[in-house]
């Protein structure tokens, strides 16, 4: 069988993104909303039920004009799934979520990582998801992972990260992902976090966005075995992550640490590195203090829209969307009331672990690799892939 024309290709991943965005859509509402034609629609959608993509539901009351009824039409969100990683110093959480992103299982799996044994580390974690496909009764789409770090999300290379000491690039595709044979992508952690407010805001279609990392358990110290926070920023403009030029864009240190010697991502004037969180909350709201000085001044200048805040939030989530109004009112030539919305992410510690998932949904939904590829399917197999 040959490969299905572009036109099609196109076509049919955008009628499956429509419907991962609204829902619930007619045959008739899919045909105005993509200006394609009804008979067009007529015949992806034919072939989106017959591959179980795609499922009918009830009729629609055709209202007071009368006429035909329509069908409404789903995503089978009971054949697929998902998975996201958020990979930590000491243990890694696991989400499966479906395609409409619920939840299907979350757990911490305890485990050491490093540099050295990280491939073979990965691999396995990945044999035993794909074991879960059996238990669930559905196909795996894919794994993202979320990672801190610098990572060339287009190359797929690991350019630097301190908490798992890689200090040279790391062939992520060439040592993981070629060897499994399903999709495995890996991003940065807040760039995760990032887009796991797309995925789960996605019918709001959120445009441009600031989200802010924050997470004590990241790192370890061997002083007293305390965590240090860890901070990150992902930046979405037009509903799309930016990355920047190099890869690094969201790599965070304060601007008032001053220091270039210093590695801390905030001015700390005690002895230790360490932020004794549960001993003293007056040196935590301190830290906290100097961050929402530091992204006030990204968001005014960036004229940021949304803010969303996840990861470890209950240690400042009193306080700190009260130190980000005064800071953006502090930091702006204009009188007006800060204009930024304020929101604690609904994905809570699972943000990134979503996020991650979330990178799966949007390459199989919207992957035309097929188009660059004409000699052979893409590795991705995308939703929309149907034979002639």
């Amino acid at each position: 069988m040959g490969q299905p024309k572009r036109t099609r290709i196109i076509n049919s991943s955008r009628v499956i993104r429509e419907m991962w965005i609204h829902g619930g859509l007619s045959r008739a509402a899919l045909a105005q909303r993509l200006g394609l034609t009804k008979s067009s629609i007529s015949s992806i959608i034919d072939e989106l039920i017959k591959k179980e993509v795609i499922s009918e539901g009830p009729e629609m009351d055709p209202g007071p004009k009368g006429g035909r009824k329509a069908t409404k039409l789903f995503l089978n969100s009971d054949w697929l799934y998902v998975v996201g990683m958020e990979i930590r110093c000491d243990s890694v959480l696991l989400l499966a979520i479906d395609i409409e992103g619920r939840v299907l299982f979350s757990r911490t799996v305890k485990q050491q990582f490093s540099a050295e044994s990280f491939s073979s580390d990965i691999l396995a974690l990945i044999k035993s998801l794909k074991q879960e496909e059996t238990r669930l009764n559905r196909t795996l789409l894919g794994i993202g992972l979320g990672f801190s770090g610098i990572i060339d999300a287009g190359k797929q290379i690991i350019e630097h990260s301190v908490f798992l000491d890689f200090h040279a690039p790391f062939d992520f595709n060439r040592e993981v992902a070629s060897h499994c044979d399903i999709p495995i992508i890996i991003e940065n952690d807040a760039n995760c976090g990032a887009w796991g407010e797309v995925v789960f805001r996605r019918k709001h279609q959120v445009k441009n966005f600031l989200f802010l990392l924050i997470e004590f358990w990241k790192y370890c110290s061997s002083e007293e075995e305390l965590p240090r926070p860890t901070i990150g920023l992902g930046f979405g403009f037009n509903g799309k992550i930016y990355h920047g030029t190099y890869s690094s864009a969201g790599e965070f240190k304060s601007l008032l640490n001053d220091d270039p010697n210093s590695s801390a991502q905030i001015r700390w004037k005690h002895d230790s590195d360490v932020l004794p969180l549960a001993k003293d909350r007056a040196a935590l709201q301190e830290y906290i203090r100097e961050l929402c000085r530091n992204v006030a001044f990204l968001v005014n200048t960036l004229d940021i829209g949304n803010l969303f805040i996840g990861g470890d939030i209950e240690e400042f989530k009193s306080f700190i969307s009260t130190m980000l109004n005064e800071e953006l009112r502090a930091n702006t030539l204009t009188t007006a009331p800060p204009r930024c919305e304020i929101q604690f992410s609904a994905l809570g510690h699972q943000a990134v672990a979503f996020g991650a998932a979330g990178l799966i949904l949007d390459r199989v939904f919207m992957n035309l690799e097929a188009l660059d590829e004409p000699s052979s399917r893409p590795k991705i197999q995308p939703l929309y892939f149907m034979e002639e």
